[in-house]
C-alpha cells in the first residue's frame, strides 16, 4: 500500500514540476525585449534606476511595472549606458536617475525638484513640473524596441 501511495505523490510531484514549468516558459515567451540606451554619462560612476511604468495613474509613483538598476560601468560602452528589459507587449513609460550619491534614492530639494539628474523615454521634457506620462508612452509590440534617452551630462 505505501509502494502505491509512494507512486502517486512522486507522479504528482511531477506533474506538477512539469505544468510550473511549461507555465514559466510560455510566460517567457510572450515577453518582448525592450532596449534602453542611455547617453550622456560618459564620466559617470555607480548605477542608474530604470522604473517602467504603464498608466497615467501610477506615472513617477512607488508602484511600478518594474524596477532595475543598471550599474554604470558593466553596461556602459562608448558613452552609452545600455540594458534590456523583457516586458510583455503593451504600453509603457520610463523614469531613469543617475544616482550620483549610490544611496538608492533620487534625492529631491524641500520642494521635490530633483538634486540628480534625470530622464524620461521619448526624451519627454519636463516643463514647470515632472514630464507628462502621454509624452513619455511608447509601444512595446511583438518586436525588439529601442528607447534611446538622452541625460544631461555628468
Amino acid at each position: 500500500m505505501k509502494t502505491v501511495s509512494n507512486i502517486i505523490l512522486m507522479l504528482s510531484v511531477l506533474l506538477f514540476n512539469t505544468a510550473y514549468s511549461v507555465a514559466e516558459e510560455a510566460s517567457v515567451a510572450t515577453k518582448t525585449a525592450l532596449r534602453v540606451e542611455v547617453s550622456g554619462l560618459q564620466d559617470a560612476q555607480g548605477s542608474i534606476h530604470i522604473s517602467v511604468y504603464n498608466s497615467d495613474d501610477t506615472w513617477l509613483g512607488e508602484e511600478t511595472v518594474l524596477r532595475r538598476e543598471v550599474v554604470i560601468a558593466d553596461a556602459r560602452s562608448e558613452g552609452v549606458v545600455s540594458a534590456e528589459l523583457h516586458l510583455p507587449p503593451g504600453e509603457y513609460a520610463l523614469s531613469i536617475y543617475y544616482d550620483s550619491n549610490g544611496n538608492g534614492d533620487l534625492d529631491t530639494n524641500f520642494i521635490g525638484i530633483p538634486k540628480e539628474p534625470v530622464a524620461s523615454s521619448n526624451n519627454a521634457p519636463a516643463k514647470f513640473g515632472p514630464p507628462k506620462y502621454k509624452d513619455a508612452v511608447f509601444t512595446l509590440g511583438n518586436e525588439l524596441v529601442t528607447q534611446r534617452i538622452s541625460m544631461e551630462k555628468i
